[in-house]
């Protein structure tokens, strides 16, 4: 039922703020930004705070740009950790279990209203970088996305609708 109901989705903006924990640091690193999602297969992460880069998915592309940096261009073919790591929200987003299965082990918990999807990588390779990836959200709209990784530091990125 869920998939079916993110799979309606066919584009969204969000606001994200996310949260970096380091194990070797004290302090937590933010950032802060805008997502775009367009069905089914681009992605763009344009971060604001606290120094302003661009990633961008498209398709099997990705693009990253960094203020004072030359942009790089890649495929997500070509490394496989990141490709899993793109599609557990793309997949999430389109609503395409077939993908999230193919890189994950996955657990749905909750109901419509409230729900959490949690993904456990299948491949070892991406285990030794990933421990869990755990997407909540309500209805068709991603809430809250927490990477654990497996050196035991952990990302959460609340992401929060777009004010019109």
């Amino acid at each position: 039922m869920l998939m079916a109901t993110m799979h309606d989705v066919r584009s969204s903006t969000a606001r994200f703020v996310e949260t970096k924990y380091f194990h070797l640091l004290n302090q937590a690193q933010r950032s802060s930004g805008q997502l775009i999602y367009v069905a089914p297969n681009y992605m763009r992460k344009a971060t604001a705070e606290p120094r302003q880069a661009r990633l961008t998915i498209n398709g099997d592309r990705l693009t990253i740009e960094q203020q004072g940096e030359r942009t790089r261009e890649v495929s997500l073919q070509d490394y496989s950790e990141i490709g899993p790591l793109v599609e557990s929200v793309r997949a999430t987003l389109a609503g395409d279990l077939a993908a999230l299965t193919r890189y994950f082990t996955t657990t749905l918990e909750g109901g419509a209203d409230n729900w959490t999807l949690t993904l456990t990588p299948r491949e070892p390779r991406l285990r030794e970088l990933v421990a869990a990836i755990r997407i909540q959200g309500e209805r068709n709209a991603i809430s809250d996305v927490q990477t654990l990784e497996a050196d035991g530091d952990r990302t959460d990125m609340a992401v929060l609708p777009d004010s019109k």
